[in-house]
């Protein structure tokens, strides 16, 4: 092998994508992939039904010299019943492609037939050159590794990507992506001049949160934090200015003890302990927090987070500091709610929300107008806006399945969802009101089930209904036996934020009718994580 050219026998892995664009009007795309080295051209076996996360686990090897073209081109397609669809393409020298992939693997960009700046998704490939990879080959002393003859066996799957979180961008000038999580990092560019920049309100996913320190000009450091995304890293946070909201009920944590704080397997101290240690300084995200009781009536908070359980303060000392969170509000009042400068009936009115918008918090304020009205602000972007005015709710959070609910029969607590779940000392009467959680359907009981804070209520069993929805939504449930998507915004080329299977129900906040040339007209539905498409045509795809 000569300096900037690969000789000898190559081998690529290819793993698996992640995050494809979503070619099929219908039901779930079947990726498969391509690889063109000169006039030699390889197919990996068609994932049926992969859809955005195709595995292939399969492994090509080439003999490649002086005189075969330099270059791999990568082509990632949707199998369909006439005619293929291309999802995206990717073409890169093949030096290149072996020096900059990783030892264990890395993930490749696909992009747009047309637009290199239009990302279709990634590719785990891992690569060796008559045997070794890029660093075994360029050490001083490089470990011999054998080369397997005759077919290549398939590589082992790599291990899978951490859950994700959904951002959405705050700065009225955009936020910039950069290669590392600093800001003396390089600015990521498709052309070599212009920077990439979300712009405000755009969505984006995140599965890791790093924290950092930049430099000032006084020569005095700030804290600053980044999200990592498919196109590199963001800032969310610089000193106190918040860059990037997160649009989930997940809270995020730093860890200020100095010893560190040790994880669990269930919350409490008598359970076991796991061998991860979280460190001064390391930031978490927690999915759930409950408070316990132990030894001589002392109180403990525990946090659940992709480690296990931590505790995050008990009486007197707190463990950790909670650093960003952020609710999501959605408008329930028909004729829409106002934008005021100040938190305050007769303040000046800078704008309006509409009914079925959408308002991220910074600040919840609780206020008594002088003619004696109570009321709850929030702060977002664009100023104060009125939740609560006396017993009128005018916006209500969004989450997944969150709804308000009145009990119309007296109906139990269960500390699971079923008939034959346990059942807890509260009763919740006629009358009471209540915010759920999640919706859970039992298909053997022909029952619906809401989550609550302390459990799961039964509010429909067979035609039988003991709950009744007092924001007006519509209660859906997904009946397409492959399930659906959960998209950014009404349309089947928008940015896929999740998947619900058949038999999951969600909350309708708002329908729009999508006509697109060519394409058969769409009925979508918002709800508490996006927008879902329920008819396509005249097909249903829930009721």
């Amino acid at each position: 092998m000569s300096h900037r050219y690969v000789e000898g026998k190559l081998r690529i892995e290819v793993y698996k994508g992640r995050k494809l664009t979503d070619k099929k009007m219908l039901g779930t795309q079947s990726p498969y992939l391509v690889m063109k080295i000169g006039e030699k051209r390889l197919v990996t076996k068609i994932h049926k039904k992969g859809g955005l996360e195709p595995k292939w686990n399969q492994a090509f090897e080439f003999n490649i010299t002086r005189e075969t073209e330099q270059k791999i081109h990568i082509e990632v397609w949707s199998k369909e019943t006439f005619s293929d669809t291309v999802i995206g393409k990717r073409s890169v020298d093949l030096y290149e492609f072996w020096k900059k992939t990783p030892a264990k693997g890395g993930w490749w960009r696909i992009h747009s037939k047309q637009y290199l700046h239009k990302i279709r998704g990634e590719v785990f490939f891992r690569i060796k050159v008559n045997g070794k990879t890029y660093l075994q080959t360029h050490r001083r002393n490089p470990s011999a590794v054998s080369v397997a003859s005759g077919n290549a066996k398939p590589p082992p799957p790599p291990t899978e990507p951490l859950p994700h979180m959904i951002w959405q961008v705050a700065l009225d000038q955009g936020v910039t992506v950069r290669t590392t999580p600093s800001l003396n990092g390089k600015m990521v560019t498709y052309d070599g001049k212009e920077p990439v920049v979300l712009k405000r309100g755009e969505l984006i996913d995140s599965d890791r949160i790093h924290k950092a320190s930049a430099k000032m000009k006084n020569g005095k450091y700030i804290v600053t934090y980044w999200i990592r995304h498919e196109q590199g890293w963001s800032c969310v946070k610089y000193g106190r200015e918040q860059l990037l909201v997160p649009l989930c009920d997940f809270k995020i944590y730093e860890i200020i003890e100095k010893g560190g704080v040790s994880t669990r397997m269930a919350p409490g101290s008598h359970a076991k302990r796991n061998e991860k240690i979280l460190q001064q300084g390391e930031v978490i995200i927690g999915r759930q927090a409950v408070s316990i009781e132990e030894q001589k009536g002392a109180r403990k908070s525990w946090v659940m987070h992709d480690h296990g359980w931590s505790c995050a303060a008990s009486t007197k000392t707190s463990y950790m500091a909670q650093i960003m969170f952020r609710k999501a509000f959605q408008v329930v009042l028909k004729q829409g709610v106002s934008v005021r400068a100040k938190p305050s009936l007769k303040a000046k009115i800078l704008r309006g929300l509409r009914y079925m918008d959408v308002a991220v918090s910074r600040e919840i304020k609780h206020v008594t107008e002088k003619n004696g009205q109570k009321s709850i602000w929030i702060s977002t972007l664009d100023g104060w806006s009125c939740l609560k005015l006396d017993a009128l709710v005018t916006m209500i959070p969004l989450g997944e399945g969150q709804g308000w609910w009145e009990v119309t029969e007296e109906v139990s607590i269960r500390t699971a969802p079923g008939l034959r779940a346990n059942r807890t000392k509260p009763v919740l009467r006629k009358g009471d009101c209540l915010v759920s959680r999640g919706l859970v359907s039992v298909p053997t009981e022909h029952s619906y089930w809401v989550k609550l804070w302390g459990g799961y209520s039964c509010f429909k069993l067979a035609s039988d209904s003991f709950m009744r929805l007092k924001s007006g939504v519509e209660l859906w449930e997904v009946t397409y036996d492959n399930g659906l998507y959960i998209r950014s915004s009404p349309g089947t080329s928008k940015h896929v934020m999740g998947y619900m299977p058949k038999g999951s129900l969600f909350l309708c906040r708002g329908m729009v009718t999508v006509e697109d040339p060519g394409v058969p007209t769409t009925i979508w539905v918002r709800h508490g994580r996006g927008w879902t498409c329920i008819q396509l045509g005249g097909d249903n795809l829930a009721k």
